[in-house]
């Protein structure tokens, strides 16, 4: 079984430069308990989901991998023409994994919008 939320979690601090111990200490947790979120090995509660996410800037649903988009105001999608762009993308099934690719990398995310709106 994938761990989704672990792996999502330690992406997202590494990608923070933050370690499991400084991340701990902010959530109120061991970093015992942290190391086992991150391994799959036990789940956290809802309220601390929601701690994590807010720590780390991201919503629930991404850290539980219900959708593949990090945070749509952190790629730069600021005006309503690039909201509904990105609505539109996030029906095709088919896109799924160029919305996760723009998530790890918001260079590509900036570049692929230029594109679309080109070829709009």
């Amino acid at each position: 079984m994938v761990n989704t939320l672990g792996s999502r979690i330690r992406f997202l601090r590494d990608e923070k430069s933050v370690s499991q111990l400084e991340m701990a200490r902010q959530l109120n947790i061991s970093n015992a308990q942290l190391s086992r979120y991150e391994s799959g090995d036990r789940k956290p509660d809802p309220e601390m989901i929601v701690q994590i996410a807010d720590y780390l800037r991201v919503s629930t649903d991404y850290l539980l991998g219900r959708t593949g988009l990090i945070n749509e105001s952190a790629l730069g999608y600021g005006s309503q023409e690039d909201k509904e762009l990105l609505m539109k993308v996030k029906k095709i099934p088919e896109l799924d994994h160029l919305i996760d690719q723009m998530n790890e990398n918001p260079e590509k995310a900036n570049r692929l919008m230029q594109i679309w709106k080109w070829l709009k």
